[in-house]
Order: structure tokens, then sequence, then C-alpha cells
């Protein structure tokens, strides 16, 4: 099985040499927004792994097979449980239990935790016990929208593997060989996702915007309409989601980019606009910090009720 992944020539290399020279790291943290490849590029990891054949993965192994069909004893996924947003220290307990088993049919056992940016820090502290002293026999690959949730302490105890969108020409050609779609849709999906191909073929298959890249257009529209009130009630959604407010943040630089050139016709508009892109940048860089969201937010909405009052 080729390598799974369009782009991110890096990661390709680092991987498939450490799957051929049979030297996975004990745990791994592939970082990337949604629909760039992490769950693909974890279970590709994960099938590598528990092959049985001489060039894993083979695709022709029983392994191989049970792990295509999601199936396979020595692979085990873990995810925020139905209905709930994190986490919690208790399934990360049960893991850490489990990992001190012996793999059932496989020499390793591989435990992916998706969405290893929502657990809390009680949770991380968890993980991190049996990060520090791992089982021989035992991989984990954590996936995450940004390792900037994560604690220092975990990050430092994995591989870091960060995943971008491809090149457009790359990405339209993977989109193209579906024979599902013509050029010019292709195109129109891949700019409104900025080359993410898995938000694109969701774009194609009918699927809407994400819920941030409305929300941010929203945001700019209240922002440019001096509705500080609004603005607010946007960022109050993410007062408790600090993965979800890297995200919206991420989505608001690039709708701000993108609004600054289809206003540009409008010199006090971009004027604004440009100003509020400045302090995005400066402010964006407090996710990083411990700082209360609540207080990031009401500076947000500030800057931007500014930059329109100078600037309009």
């Amino acid at each position: 099985m080729s390598f799974p992944l369009v782009g991110n020539l890096n990661v390709n290399t680092a991987v498939c040499a450490a799957i051929k020279e049979r030297r996975l790291p004990h745990a791994l943290l592939i970082e990337g927004e949604s629909g760039n490849g992490k769950r693909t590029l974890a279970h590709y990891i994960a099938k590598a792994a528990v092959c049985g054949g001489q060039n894993p993965p083979c695709d022709e192994c029983h392994g191989c097979h049970l792990a295509d069909v999601g199936s396979h004893p020595d692979i085990s996924v873990l995810s925020p449980a139905d209905g709930k947003k994190n986490i919690t220290v208790g399934q990360i307990r049960i893991l850490r239990n489990e990992a001190y088993v012996r793999p059932h049919m496989a020499n390793k056992r591989v435990f992916i935790i998706d969405r290893a940016d929502t657990m809390n820090e009680q949770a991380q502290n968890a993980l991190l016990k049996v990060l520090e002293e791992p089982p021989e026999s035992v991989i984990f690959i954590l996936t995450a929208q940004s390792k900037s949730a994560l604690l220092d302490t975990v990050i430092s105890r994995c591989t870091l593997l960060s995943l971008y969108p491809p090149e457009s020409s790359a990405a339209a050609e993977y989109i193209k060989n579906t024979g599902k779609y013509t050029d010019e849709e292709i195109r129109s999906a891949l700019a409104k996702s900025r080359n993410n191909i898995g938000q694109a073929l969701c774009l194609l298959s009918g699927g809407e915007d994400s819920a941030e890249q409305a929300k941010a257009r929203d945001f700019l529209r209240f922002m440019l309409s001096g509705n500080e009130f609004g603005m607010l009630k946007i960022l109050s959604d993410y007062e408790k989601d600090r993965v979800g407010a890297d995200k919206f943040f991420k989505e608001l630089k690039y709708q701000t980019a993108c609004l600054i050139r289809e206003r540009r016709e409008n010199i006090g508009e971009t004027r604004a606009l440009n100003a509020f892109y400045g302090e995005l940048s400066r402010l964006e860089d407090s996710l990083n910090t411990n700082i209360n969201l609540s207080l990031l937010f009401s500076a947000v909405a500030s800057k931007a009720y500014e930059t329109v009052r100078n600037h309009i």
C-alpha cells in the first residue's frame, strides 16, 4: 500500500522510512486541520504496525484485512464518548490499564487517541504516566487539530507529524481521479477549502461550509456594521473550547484576508480589515498561553470595533 496522503513529502519520507526499518516511535502526534488526513495517516501507521507481511502494510495478510474492516484486536481507537465533547480522565485510565496487556495477535498493540486535543489537563497527565514509561509492544498515535491544546510534557514524549494541504495542482489531480466532478467544480471547492482535500470533497458532495467558516464571515459582517454584541455572541461559543477557538482564529484570519481582496475598492474598509488582521496575528499567539478565553475574546471584539471606528 502506497502512502495515502497527497503532498506532505517530509511526513511521507519519515513515516515510510520508519515503517520500512521497523522502528516506529512509541508515540506519535499527528496534527492538522480537519480534512487534512489525520485519521487516514493514523490508520495507515496502525495497519503497518500490525501487518504480518514482508513490506508493511502489505494489504494481503490477515492482519491488514482485519485492520481495513476495523476489527483488528490489537488496534484500539479512543475518542470522546457519544454526546460528549471531551475525552475523560476515566477513559484514559482504562486505556492505560489496557496498554499493559500483551498483544492478542500481532507483535504490537496500537492505541489511536482521536481528537487528543479534547483531553483536559487531568486526562493528559494520566496519559503522561504511560507515555513516560511505555510498554515495549505498544504504539500510541494521537491526532489533534493543533498541538497548542496539549501539555508540553505530552508533546515532548511524541514524535510530531504536522500535516498541511497540498499544492492546488496535486489536490486537483487527486480529486479529478475520482471521475465525479468537473474541473471548474474542483477549482471552486479547493478555493473555498484552501486546498484541503477532505473539506473540498465534502463541499463537492453537497456538504455545507464548516461552522467556523460561517461564524467567521458573520463575525466580520458584525464588525463592519459596528455590532459589538453580535461579535461577542459568536465568540462566546468558544469560551470553553480552546481547540475550537484555535480553529476559529485561523478561519477568521483567512476570511479577513479574503475580504480585504474583495473590498479593495473601499479604502476605509480595506484599512480597517488590514489593521484588524495585524491585531489577529498578535492575539492568536495568546491561545498558546493560559490566558482566560473570555478576556481574550473581549479584546478581540474590542479591537475589531476600534479598528472600524478609526478607519471607516
